[in-house]
């Protein structure tokens, strides 16, 4: 359970959102005495990416060429071009 002031409810509520969607309770304080709890409504399992399917993954990056830093700002110079 975490604990947030009336303070951080009203300037932070987003960073206290997402406690709250992770599954967090969240207790509001008001002068160190503990005036409300946020709760979620239903406990969620927190988000979970699967990065077995990106893209870059499948890609062969052995062949690559490393450039130098000229070669970068010259191609960088094509681009905007």
């Amino acid at each position: 359970m975490k604990t947030a002031s009336v303070r951080d409810l009203r300037n932070h509520y987003g960073k206290l959102l997402v406690w709250i969607k992770s599954g967090e309770e969240v207790v509001i304080q008001e002068r160190g005495r503990a005036v409300a709890r946020l709760i979620p409504t239903t406990p969620q399992e927190p988000e979970q990416i699967d990065w077995s399917e990106s893209a870059a993954l499948g890609q062969d990056k052995s062949g690559w060429k490393k450039l130098s830093a000229k070669e970068s700002a010259n191609l960088l110079d094509e681009i905007r071009a």
